[in-house]
């Protein structure tokens, strides 16, 4: 293999793919990323076994071929080099000579060929999606998901798509969120799909523009093409709790709260709690919203500000990082607080498509 290719795109290639390098592995050639070049392209790929990156670049090939470099160091080594273009040659005893302007290093790498790739999805549900449409979905719910991997079709987020309209859901049991969006285009039938943590996490880092994203799901992978990036992943097996029962059919009472406000209000208050099942207290009243807390460590503190809210008082408690964690990710300048009493299921809303569902604290 002989390209040349230049430092930045080569680094932002690499930023990519680096993060799906395996970081437990026994198989060797796991612990390094894959460098393809062919057809005036620089590929990279890298993959744990469970998700699958890879993505290319413009570049000049006099002579294609593959290898696969050690990750860590490569990467180390890119982010190092001066800015201009980087050479990149390697022999057929698998030592790559990196040179750029005067740097130059030689490494060892493996066999591209001993390299496990990817094939095609057969059959499935295929979608479009704006990138940033679903950035913003992930990031409403993955925060919901739980990490008891005893319950592990909870460990992922659900894709549920029906009549053309895609549903992400995470829940840990003690709290929903969920985001409802409308497909354009063609549309799939009917499917469900849970995504594991670690290709939403790959997914959120490269999708940062209104580009369309391709989706493809099967019955245990999916895959989502990006620009020249494609990201494929197994399946979370098992099926997904009705999750729909959770969701009270009525509310009695409902407040809308400036969200900034209410997120700073719960930011301040939490330092006060020191017991990891300490909460915080929410008082309702005519116009009138109080966060407190306190805490035989540290003390107490509170904070009242406006709301519009009519109905009888009420006094309600949290975990500060159940309601942190959607008002933080939300956009809207407010949201709606709905709920029926102090003891049922408080429901949060705010951006279009969004359901927070909250079970509050006894204490």
């Amino acid at each position: 293999m002989k390209v040349t290719i230049g430092k930045d795109a080569l680094a932002s290639v690499l930023r990519k793919v680096l993060s799906a390098v395996s970081t437990k592995t026994t198989i060797p050639v796991l612990n390094n990323i894959l460098l393809e070049a062919q057809d005036g392209a620089l590929t990279l790929a890298a993959t744990d076994l469970e998700v699958y990156v890879k993505s290319s670049l413009d570049a000049g090939v006099e002579r294609a071929g593959s290898t696969t470099l050690p990750a860590k160091k490569f990467a180390q080594i890119v982010a190092g080099l001066p800015d201009g273009e980087i050479r990149l040659v390697t022999n057929e005893r698998q030592q790559t000579e990196i040179t750029c302007g005067k740097a130059f290093y030689r490494i060892m790498g493996l066999d591209g060929q001993e390299f496990p790739r990817e094939g095609a999805l057969e059959g499935g549900w295929v979608f479009s999606i704006k990138g940033s449409d679903l950035r913003r979905t992930l990031n409403k719910v993955a925060y919901a998901t739980s990490t008891d991997e005893t319950r592990h079709v909870l460990n992922g987020v659900l894709i549920s798509v029906r009549g053309g309209v895609m549903t992400a859901v995470g829940t840990d049991g003690r709290r929903l969120a969920l985001v409802e969006k409308t497909l354009d285009g063609d549309v799939p039938g009917d499917c469900d799909a849970i995504l594991p943590q670690k290709v939403i996490g790959e997914l959120v880092k490269v999708l940062d523009s209104d580009a369309a994203v391709s989706v493809h799901l099967s019955e245990s992978r999916a895959a989502f093409l990006v620009g020249r990036t494609l990201i494929t992943s197994r399946l979370v097996e098992g099926s997904y709790p009705n999750y729909r029962q959770v969701v009270p059919a009525s509310f009695t009472h409902s407040a809308v709260i400036p969200r900034e406000t209410f997120s700073s209000a719960i930011s301040r208050m939490a330092m006060v709690v020191t017991d990891v099942s300490g909460g915080v207290a929410v008082k309702l009243e005519k116009a009138l919203m109080t966060v407190s807390a306190s805490s035989t460590d540290v003390g107490e503190g509170n904070e009242t500000f406006e709301v519009s809210y009519e109905g009888t008082p009420l006094d309600i408690s949290f975990n500060p990082q159940f309601l942190l964690e959607p008002l933080r990710a939300l956009e809207a300048d407010q949201v709606v607080l709905q709920f029926n009493d102090a003891f049922s299921p408080v429901s949060i809303s705010g951006d279009d498509g969004f359901l927070y569902v909250i079970m509050p604290m006894r204490i």
